[in-house]
């Protein structure tokens, strides 16, 4: 008997354990970062979200980001202030994700329901150990609504599923833990809050009392206020994070088919459809009721979700562990036991159902084994979850095994502050706070979109020109044009914060000019800037536009480059191909940057060409160089359909005098 039992809870252990060693970050690492290139955008933003937690910056409007106030829960740091918290969390939370899964594996009689459901944990634990844990996150909402909505399809088909009483309590608990994560990043947010928004539209229809819906909003305010949020800021965050999101896309566009292939596309696509295929079959199994058509709604929306993560943002790999999970939770819903009955259309479906799942994951392990990025393999994962024991070891005996107080010191050797004194505030642009976070006698003070490379919307470029000319602008501004090695997709120069950049001239002076920075201080009061308008035209795609000459050294533009509505469409369910922008020079050199539309549109300092932190300094003197003065642009974008972009855009020119 002992021997039995042994049997059947060692395999659950050991997957246990290994999604404790997967998921929970018992300690950060060590980056080695050698120059300020290494501190990329990525490390850049890591670096701050524990300093916001622990300033208690409001989201929504003095940050606008979406990773929210609680999104240290997926950052490599946490701060030793909030790791314990984190630890204890990401416990919790694989704890109950794997006594949900016993629950579904125990749910179904027979070996083939314990065979897909254990199955499916292996192969999705496979995922999460190779990388892709972002999406992990998603599980608990999807858990609590997939589980609903299988036990109300089995409901309404008179199969009555074996439950215990102790199931409800995990279930709120998935529910409490999922409002949480839901304010670690903005789609956690939107997929756990559409999860339960179908549960609440199950409990109406059968008149229950909507407790995971109510389980779910608390843990959400409760997780929001106990960051030191104030509540009013909730729906500006959301709201933030919607405009930032739907801008993705075009400001991080590489190529139509860059950095993934036309096949790799396809491939892509094909899995997409025949797992909304393999949904639509589960509706038709169940004769399309309510409970079905709820999670086809919801199959079909995370599905539309992971296209924009994947295809949009460039992020095929964690879009994977999004549809592999998906993949996964509609598997379930193929093997409810149905109405037994004479008809046989049921089980045509329910073989069709089976036959585009198991096809839609052959084309997803296709997609994840040729992309830019391969998902690495389970050895080397094994090796670092190894690394990972040894942090465990540390932090039981109470060393500290989180690295962002050890990162930042050791990025301060970046920049060396001379004859500045103490008390000052402080921001960088355009990314690599890290070389003031923590500094003593300065602190940091972002403006809202902290990044500049994420201020890729008009809404986010203005906002953080306006955050200037607030008395909560910074005192000091430490400022770099990043070298084009640096620059992401090769993205122009002043588009990095563009419409800051007048605000810059008129409100900061330079105190020095280092190797890497500018170091500029606020001025007592601004000096005052003017704009005269010289061009106002509208010019087709392609053709060569001289600038105006002698009427001033400063020359700002506004690009409004609209799409066609052939291009919204393509754009809403792929990608924009990227807006190239040529400038020839005085010195009869040519210069070609990626040009984001909604930065165009916001406005942009569009000759001198500015390449490198002298250049921006003569600025200062009203002038740039002479062979940096634009003599000419072109407009183009070489990859695009014909129909794509409407056939001409708006171009407005402004001389700026100081």
């Amino acid at each position: 008997m002992m021997k039995n039992q042994m049997r059947k809870w060692l395999p659950q252990l050991i997957l246990l354990i290994i999604m404790l060693l997967a998921l929970v970050p018992f300690g950060s690492p060590e980056l080695q970062l050698n120059n300020l290139g290494d501190l990329n955008v990525d490390v850049a933003f890591q670096l701050a979200l524990p300093y916001f937690i622990e300033q208690h910056l409001q989201f929504g409007t003095q940050v606008v980001f979406t990773y929210g106030p609680w999104g240290i829960l997926l950052s490599t740091f946490a701060g030793a202030h909030y790791h314990a918290a984190v630890l204890l969390f990401r416990i919790a939370l694989t704890a109950c994700v794997f006594l949900a899964l016993r629950v579904l594996a125990n749910r179904y009689s027979g070996h083939t329901g314990r065979a897909v459901t254990w199955g499916g944990a292996i192969a999705l634990v496979l995922l999460w150990i190779t990388g892709q844990r972002d999406s992990y996150f998603l599980f608990p909402a999807l858990l609590v609504v997939y589980q609903r909505l299988t036990a109300a399809i089995a409901a309404d088909e008179k199969v009555v599923l074996p439950t215990r009483r102790a199931e409800a309590v995990l279930w709120i608990a998935l529910s409490l833990l999922s409002g949480w994560a839901a304010l670690a990043k903005f789609n956690i947010f939107i997929v756990a809050t559409a999860a339960h928004l179908i549960v609440l539209a199950d409990d109406v229809k059968r008149r229950r009392w909507p407790v995971l819906p109510f389980a779910y909003v608390l843990a959400l305010l409760l997780a929001w206020l106990s960051a030191g949020q104030n509540l009013a800021n909730l729906p500006l965050w959301v709201l933030r994070c919607l405009d930032l999101s739907n801008g993705y896309a075009d400001a991080m566009a590489k190529g139509f088919f860059i950095p993934y292939g036309a096949g790799l596309v396809a491939v892509y696509y094909s899995a997409v459809a025949l797992i909304m295929l393999a949904a639509f079959a589960a509706a038709a199994l169940h004769r399309w009721k309510l409970s079905v058509l709820l999670s086809l709604l919801f199959t079909l929306f995370v599905c539309a979700i992971s296209i924009k993560h994947g295809m949009g943002g460039n992020q095929v790999e964690q879009s994977l562990a999004e549809l592999a999970a998906v993949l996964w939770f509609v598997g379930q819903l193929l093997i409810i036991p149905s109405v037994r009955s004479v008809e046989q259309g049921p089980h045509r479906w329910a073989r069709v159902g089976l036959i585009s799942a198991v096809t839609g994951l052959l084309c997803l392990a296709v997609v994840g084994a040729k992309t830019n990025f391969p998902i690495k393999s389970p050895l080397q994962a094994f090796g670092e979850m190894r690394g990972n024991v040894s942090l465990l070891a540390n932090a039981l005996r109470g060393a500290s095994t989180d690295k962002w107080d050890a990162t930042l010191a050791g990025l301060h050797r970046f920049w060396v502050p001379s004859f500045v004194p103490t008390g000052q505030t402080i921001d960088v642009y355009p990314q690599q706070a890290g070389v003031v976070i923590g500094r003593e006698g300065l602190r940091y003070s972002p403006r809202p979109a902290f990044l500049s490379l994420n201020a890729h919307t008009y809404a986010l470029a203005m906002l953080n020109a306006r955050h200037l000319e607030e008395s909560t602008a910074p005192d000091l501004i430490l400022f770099q044009v990043l070298p084009r090695e640096w620059a992401v997709n090769n993205r122009h120069p002043a588009l990095a914060d563009g419409p800051s950049w007048p605000l810059l001239l008129s409100r900061y002076a330079p105190e020095n000019v280092g190797d890497e920075f500018l170091l500029l201080k606020k001025r007592p009061s601004p000096l005052p800037i003017t704009k005269q308008l010289l061009l106002d035209v509208n010019q087709p795609f392609g053709e060569t536009i001289p600038l105006p000459q002698g009427a001033g050294n400063l020359l700002w533009a506004k690009l409004e480059i609209k799409r066609s509505a052939a291009g919204n469409i393509i754009q809403q369910i792929y990608k924009s191909p990227p807006i190239l922008l040529q400038s020839r020079t005085a010195d009869n050199a040519t210069h070609v940057f990626q040009i984001v539309p909604e930065l165009g549109e916001a406005g942009f300092l569009i000759s001198p060409l500015v390449q490198n932190n002298v250049a921006f300094a003569k600025l200062y003197q009203g002038q740039g160089t002479q062979a940096d003065t634009v003599r000419s642009i072109k407009i183009f974008s070489p990859e695009a359909p014909d129909f794509f972009w409407k056939k001409t855009f708006r171009l407005r020119l402004w001389v700026l005098k100081m």
